[in-house]
């Protein structure tokens, strides 16, 4: 298994995901006073960048799980 993440949040106005998997995660980065997370994944086209706002946040978990690991934001 992949690291992957979960994410229940805004990823821009209006564009509420819930209980999203996010495969193949490569990097995650908190902008904490921005309130912003950007979470990179491999994909078959290059890298790509998702962007998240963390205002309605109040959950962070990081887990490991078969030696890989797991974000879950909601």
């Amino acid at each position: 298994m992949p690291h992957q993440a979960t994410i229940t949040a805004q990823t821009g106005p209006a564009r509420q995901l819930t209980a999203a998997v996010i495969p193949n995660v490569q990097g995650v980065d908190f902008q904490l006073d921005s309130k912003r997370l950007f979470i990179a994944t491999d994909t078959a086209s290059g890298d790509n960048i998702k962007e998240f706002d963390l205002n309605s946040v109040t959950t962070v978990t990081f887990s490991i799980v078969a030696g890989n690991y797991a974000v879950v934001v909601s």
